[in-house]
């Protein structure tokens, strides 16, 4: 790895270095999370490995990693790098590129003039960056590291054939952008000037004229797609590439050492899903996964983002990212006139890089095509919008949003495979020297025994037993999060153990040991970025038969990107949903008896039988003061059973004037709608459909909170 590009990202000299746990403590801790994933038997052999271990070469490793630490900024930067990106041979694409997709600007601007805007934007943010005229990233006032921030412009990773590296171009090597269209690669150079209306409209006349003059070429013929395939692969295409033609290295440097990529992206998605499929991956053809990261510009005016993560982490890119959507926003209400482009009146200044290409190389690139399209089809990305209810309410109960969030993922992986997963959640350390994340293990004891209440034996535990597992379980998770933030987790640490042994020194057995190893191994991997600027956000599955969770946490919503290889991602959502909407409804109900529910939910099934029946018959107009009472009942809403509202009016029995009335309350905020809709709605085909899916809700979702019948 180069020396750096960016001035002033040292971290602060206030910053401390990332602490070395107790190895007492880690074995305590790795305990606790560990025992729960595996039978008494399989435990309690891994775990007298660990005891060996701690009384034979432990300490020795440790006092290694002590004396590292001294002579080091952080200890484990490098271990970390090696371990989790350079000595990773999957494909990046897939495996380890992170991915944003950002909210809709007030007005969809051209795709050029957006691009240009964006390049403007991040060109501003680099300069802002080395003249030290950052302010420095802080958590509740509490400093950040920014160590990271020299690595965000003109670096790229390159794959080696047993590990890879990043390169950080100099300053006066990188001062171009590097854009992608078609399968092609060209360089554009940035004007230079302080009229900011000036440099984005002499960008969009270069980036216009790529798309003019420019053919997109077949998806064989294109050498991005190589940057998808497996890093082994990737390896040996790069290096007949660079070996077709004399010229090609000189291109492939160009390429490289750009500021950045933006891609000129042919589709256009508009469903969540292709949103995040196509600033996941696209068709591979227009990207350079290698960069350090890729603007994505889309035919319809959509743009989002895709982050190489060797060296940075996505929290540092959302700064930029902000900074970005700000200045693309604020060009959406100037509206931008196409006068303003052909005012110019100078010649574009775009290099196309043409590669030459051999036989050996397109079939590289055949293969690489063969790969990537392989792998999509092997895949299964699925989004959650719930909008039930968002961080306000779940705080109102008394609980750590992101840890209520981590137990709804824990519920709804049981409910699908009836077991508790190995998970991973992501916790930042950068608040030392050089710090980037932690492994907050999200399962205890506490929340398998609440999986298991609630899906194995639900009627065995009464609401209030169910409600305290799960505070329990929340609390645990809220916890063993802070400590990871605070340098207290066990992975690094253990890591770093496994890291400190000499070559010639015997490995000790709990390294290899099946329960070790399968505590590690993250079916669910997840993290949270909860910013207002993302519509999108994810990555793929970090192993095969696991999930990648990416979730956003908003005032009054929650939203989930999952991503794995068809091990079921639609299902998880649905069963995320459910789980969400049952975990409030506990945690607000347990004070409750299980037959005041079954009343409530009993009347609630009565009023959706009443409005299919209601449905059935004539339409008759609603009374004045019935139009009233249902908009009211329809705005009042109800966020539990325990905070009635009226869910819907139907004829009363008594009499058989126009007037309704209001027979239950409870959760079905639907069943309001749909009668206040009612004179609107063509057939009642579709008030059936209603009845079914509500009446699977209130009986089925809530049947371990309801007494058994008798």
């Amino acid at each position: 790895m180069n020396a750096s590009n960016t001035a002033g990202t040292e971290p602060s000299t206030t910053l401390e270095k990332l602490p070395i746990p107790e190895l007492d403590d880690t074995v305590a801790r790795f305990a606790t999370v560990v025992k729960p994933l595996f039978s008494d038997n399989e435990f309690e052999v891994c775990l007298g490995k660990m005891k060996e271990f701690v009384a034979t070469q432990g300490p020795v490793l440790q006092e290694r990693l002590r004396k590292r630490s001294a002579e080091q900024q952080n200890w484990m930067e490098e271990w970390w790098n090696e371990y989790a990106y350079f000595l990773n041979r999957a494909s990046i694409c897939f495996n380890v590129n992170y991915f944003f997709g950002f909210r809709d600007t007030p007005r969809r601007l051209r795709q050029t003039q957006l691009a240009a805007v964006l390049i403007e934007s991040a060109m501003r943010f680099r300069e802002q960056l080395e003249s030290n005229n950052l302010e420095t990233d802080n958590i509740r006032g509490k400093p950040m590291c920014m160590h990271q921030y020299q690595y965000m412009f003109g670096t790229c990773r390159h794959p080696g054939k047993t590990r890879d590296w990043t390169e950080v171009y100099p300053r006066n090597e990188s001062g171009h952008v590097a854009v992608a269209y078609g399968g092609r690669f060209f360089t554009v150079q940035v004007p230079t000037g302080s009229n900011q209306k000036a440099t984005i409209a002499q960008l969009e006349r270069q980036l216009q004229a790529i798309i003019n003059t420019s053919t997109p070429v077949e998806r064989n013929q294109a050498i991005g797609v190589l940057t998808a395939a497996t890093r082994d692969d990737w390896y040996a295409g790069r290096e007949s590439l660079l070996q077709a033609a004399p010229a090609n290295v000189d291109r492939l440097r160009q390429l490289e050492s750009a500021a950045f990529l933006v891609s000129l992206e042919t589709s256009a998605p508009t469903t969540h899903e292709e949103f995040s499929l196509a600033c996941h991956c696209g068709d591979g053809a227009s990207r350079y996964f290698d960069k350090n990261f890729q603007v994505l510009v889309f035919a319809n005016g959509r743009y989002g983002f895709n982050g190489e993560h060797s060296l940075t982490d996505a929290t540092t890119d959302m700064r930029l990212c902000n900074a970005m959507v700000q200045d693309a926003e604020a060009a959406a209400v100037k509206d931008c006139a196409e006068a303003d482009i052909a005012a110019q009146g100078l010649e574009p200044q775009t290099t196309e890089l043409a590669f030459e290409l051999n036989d050996a190389v397109r079939v590289h690139i055949a293969r690489a095509v063969d790969y990537f399209d392989a792998t999509v089809a092997a895949h299964e990305l699925s989004t959650l919008a719930f909008d039930g209810f968002g961080k306000e309410q779940v705080k109102k109960l008394g609980v750590s949003p992101d840890a209520f969030v981590q137990m709804a993922m824990q519920l709804a992986y049981y409910r699908q495979f009836r077991h508790v997963p190995a998970t991973y959640e992501s916790a930042s350390t950068k608040a030392f020297a050089r710090g980037r994340t932690e492994t907050s293990r999200s399962v205890s004891e506490h929340s398998v025994a609440w999986c298991r209440a609630m899906v194995d034996q639900p009627e065995q535990t009464g609401l209030q037993a169910k409600a305290e597992q799960l505070r329990e379980a929340i609390a645990h998770q809220a916890r063993f999060t802070a400590q990871c933030a605070r340098g207290s987790g066990i992975d690094r640490h253990l890591l770093g153990l496994e890291y400190a042994l000499l070559p010639h020194e015997p490995r000790p057995a709990v390294f290899d040991d099946a329960v070790f190893a399968a505590s590690r191994h993250w079916r669910l991997s997840t993290s949270q970025i909860s910013d207002p600027i993302l519509a999108a956000y994810g990555w793929g599955e970090v192993v095969d038969d696991g999930f990648g969770v990416a979730y956003r946490i908003e005032g009054d919503a929650l939203h989930f990107n999952v991503v794995s290889q068809r091990m079921g991602s639609e299902r998880l959502c649905r069963y995320l949903s459910d789980a969400l909407t049952d975990m409030r409804f506990l945690l607000a109900n347990a004070h409750r008896q299980p037959h005041e529910i079954r009343a409530e939910v009993d009347a609630v099934a009565n009023v959706l039988a009443s409005i299919k029946l209601l449905s059935a018959s004539p339409r008759r107009p609603l009374s004045p003061a019935s139009e009233a009472a249902c908009v009211s009942s329809s705005e009042s809403g109800s966020a539990s059973v325990s905070e009635p509202a009226s869910v819907a009016h139907v004829p009363s029995s008594s009499d058989d004037s126009d007037q309704f009335r209001a027979p239950a309350a409870g959760e079905a905020a639907a069943a309001r709608a749909v009668v206040a809709e009612l004179d609107r709605l063509p057939s009642n085909e579709i008030i059936c459909a209603l009845e079914m899916r509500l009446s699977r809700f209130v009986r089925e979702s809530l049947s371990w909170a309801l007494p058994s019948a008798t």
